[in-house]
């Protein structure tokens, strides 16, 4: 989290999506805002011109200001278009943190097993903070993500699956989609799909579940086929052969995504789908193991998806944030 090609991409990602990049290589052109000589790559201001085509463009230097919290001066710039005056520190992961040194470590321990009460123990901290830092963090490493997988091709068969957790409270599961590398047993992408609770319940559990639905609707019987569809779609265009080879169990949901896929990119790579029983030995020999590791690593890494937890997320967009940083 603390390299110079996650500066700039990152703290820009709060202002503007990441299709702001379309014509950039951002991992090898936005430089480390913290290193002498910086020069910024844009214009922050969203409205001026410049913040999306930076070419023939140049800030002005305008000063220096002394950080109260480390007494370190920090160079100001002035865009010469808008005018909109900026330091160095606008474009750094951490804008706007009074303790920029927690960030790397708040990071490292997310995936080591604690949960967040317990780094803020740790780390002497309300677990508030600690929340803050890994929204920050997850929405860093999402656009992190996504700028490696735009930069490296697929040349491997995936092997997808997914594990079920909840949020809140067991009676909102939901299905993480997870796409693998065979070989490599990368994490290419993930997803997720609401589910409904089933199970045994008693009856008093069965008129809750039938009391939220009234308040919040049925989840839709089809997510994990749709989630299934929105895991692998924007993984194609970057498939570099002819054909994808893609390893999963017998759910009936991930036959269908793949024949919706098929209808709705006939001109992609041919998707050959290798199925394996979910029932077989859960080993290195088995076909689905890269998948099978990673949600063996993921509930052994992040306290909110073990199976009996009181660490469970509280929001499903937090726990998409910490996968993230994993």
């Amino acid at each position: 989290m603390t390299r110079g090609c996650l500066w700039g991409l990152f703290s820009r990602g709060f202002g503007s999506s990441l299709a702001t990049y379309s014509g950039m290589n951002p991992m090898r052109k936005l430089p480390d805002p913290h290193r002498r000589g910086f020069r910024p790559p844009f214009c922050p201001n969203p409205a001026c011109p410049f913040h999306t085509r930076p070419r023939a463009w140049k800030a002005q230097r305008d000063g220096f200001f002394l950080r109260p919290s480390d007494q370190r001066s920090i160079q100001r710039f002035r865009c010469p278009h808008c005018q909109r005056r900026f330091s160095s520190q606008t474009f750094s992961t951490t804008y706007w943190l009074r303790h920029r040194s927690l960030l790397p470590t708040i990071t490292q321990m997310a995936s080591e097993g604690p949960a967040l009460r317990q780094i803020g123990r740790i780390l002497g901290l309300s677990y508030k903070t600690v929340a803050r830092h890994l929204a920050r963090a997850g929405r860093h490493c999402l656009l992190f993500h996504q700028a490696l997988r735009h930069e490296h091709p697929i040349h491997e068969p995936l092997v997808a699956d997914g594990f079920e957790t909840f949020e809140l409270s067991q009676f909102f599961p939901f299905h993480v989609n997870l796409a693998v590398g065979a070989g490599s047993w990368a994490l290419y992408h993930f997803t997720d799909s609401p589910l409904r609770r089933k199970g045994r319940m008693t009856e008093r559990q069965k008129l809750r579940r039938a009391e939220l639905e009234r308040l919040w609707g049925r989840p839709d019987p089809r997510a994990v086929e749709r989630g299934m569809m929105a895991l692998l779609d924007p993984l194609l265009p970057a498939v570099a052969t002819p054909t994808l080879r893609l390893r999963t169990d017998e759910h009936p949901a991930y036959r269908r995504a793949l024949a919706q896929l098929r209808r709705q990119r006939p001109h992609g790579p041919r998707i050959l789908q290798q199925v394996t029983s979910s029932r077989q030995r859960r080993t290195p020999a088995n076909p689905l193991h890269p998948v099978n590791l990673a949600d063996l690593l993921l509930r052994h890494g992040n306290a909110n998806h073990r199976r009996e937890t009181i660490a469970f997320s509280k929001r499903r967009v937090a726990s998409h944030e910490r996968l993230a940083v994993f």
